[in-house]
């Protein structure tokens, strides 16, 4: 479940970097799409991650019998406890691995892929109340990277690098106050990435509009991209 350490390779062909936008309606009728049949109601984060996910592997044509590794960050600041105080200033994530056959990905429904990403996030509320899940990561990540140069510092020296295609990193900027910066000329028009030199991440964050529309930043091999967008609108 949890998943310390980033393995960066040498990509095998030139990466390259698209923007796609999810409108309001497209994104309500996605969380439509994958809420459970339980009933439990799928976030924004987690239906897009779905989509993206099955979209990706079908775009890689992967093997069927491949691990596919989808890589989410868990936002533990309410989740320690006691919780950290709002002028913590950093980071506080927890890495987590959701892995299936590459067959199952691409051919279950889109609620079934989203409930496993559901599952592997509220496994992070598990225990007794009082953060064990949590404490647990934070055991697990000094066990594992103990003696160890972290492999993400390695990936971060080289000028271009990527992550294995049977994995895919997605990164939550949703709901952070980009748009109300004003440094006396208004606010941004449009906030990105500056740059995106590392194969295998995207980015999701708000498409500064009160509609609530979803930017999603991609870094992948180059010959993928126009397929994964091509299956991405189709599927919404």
């Amino acid at each position: 479940m949890f998943y310390p350490l980033i393995t960066y390779i040498e990509p095998s062909g030139p990466l390259a970097g698209e923007v796609f936008t999810i409108s309001r309606d497209q994104i309500a009728s996605l969380k439509r799409l994958t809420c459970g049949g339980d009933g439990a109601t799928t976030s924004t984060f987690c239906a897009v991650s779905a989509l993206l996910w099955q979209c990706v592997c079908i775009a890689r044509r992967l093997p069927p019998n491949s691990e596919a590794r989808l890589d989410i960050l868990a936002n533990i600041r309410r989740r320690v406890k006691p919780p950290l105080p709002d002028r913590y200033f950093g980071n506080a994530l927890v890495r987590l691995g959701v892995t299936g056959a590459a067959g199952d990905i691409v051919s279950e429904e889109l609620a079934s892929v989203a409930g496993r990403i559901r599952r592997a996030i509220g496994r992070m509320d598990d225990g007794d109340g009082d953060g064990d899940m949590v404490r647990s990561a934070i055991d697990y990540y000094e066990m594992a990277v103990a003696g160890k140069e972290e492999k993400d510092d390695d990936g971060a020296r080289r000028s271009t690098c990527t992550l294995p295609e049977t994995e895919l990193q997605v990164v939550s900027w949703l709901g952070m106050p980009m748009y109300d910066a004003d440094f006396g000329w208004g606010k941004p028009l449009v906030m990105s990435r500056a740059e995106s030199t590392r194969g295998g991440i995207v980015h999701l964050m708000s498409d500064g509009t009160a509609g609530g529309g979803v930017r999603v930043l991609v870094c992948m091999e180059a010959r993928n991209v126009k397929e994964l967008e091509r299956l991405l609108y189709a599927k919404l």
